[in-house]
């Protein structure tokens, strides 16, 4: 017998009136960001050795901030902090009304 839990990460989600669903199995053309994610990943530890874990953590947050502040495409050339802090704004803009 299974029992079904309701899983964190679906009660953040509903707190916070984010949509989430599970994408079909083996159809990679439903999680394309997530598929260009792990290529970037890729990428950045293909590029890189490590001495240590202070090392890795060193180029994994420079990376990060440099990664967050490309303009991209899919973002109408807007960078990743860029529409987080837009998100942010629309967000306390929710809360004002």
């Amino acid at each position: 017998m299974t029992i079904k839990t309701i899983h964190p990460l679906d009660v953040f989600c509903f707190e916070n009136e984010i949509i989430h669903y599970l994408i079909d199995p083996g159809k990679p053309s439903q999680n394309g960001c997530i598929e260009r994610s792990h290529r970037e990943d890729q990428r950045f530890y293909d590029r890189n050795i490590f001495r240590n874990v202070k090392d890795l953590e060193f180029k994994i947050k420079t990376w990060n901030e440099e990664y967050n502040n490309l303009e991209h495409c899919s973002l109408d050339g807007k960078t990743l902090t860029e529409m987080l802090e837009l998100f942010h704004l629309e967000s306390v803009k929710r809360d004002w009304i």
